[in-house]
């Protein structure tokens, strides 16, 4: 698995709440099946951002 760092996934890391809500879309995630998961969280700004999460296939990574 790999992860692609952002400003986004910093923000979602910083806060318990959507952490625990990431961990719970991995815990669970699967190529075939999508999630159900919603992470929410507040931007820089203090907005109320909800983010659905999905896993994605990367180039030349086996089957």
């Amino acid at each position: 698995m790999k992860v692609v760092r952002s400003k986004r996934l910093d923000n979602v890391l910083k806060d318990p709440k959507a952490a625990e809500q990431l961990r719970a879309f991995l815990a669970s995630a699967s190529l075939t099946q999508p999630s159900d998961v919603e992470i929410t969280t507040r931007d820089c700004k203090g907005n109320l951002v909800c983010y659905l999460p999905r896993l994605v296939r990367v180039a030349g990574a086996g089957a």
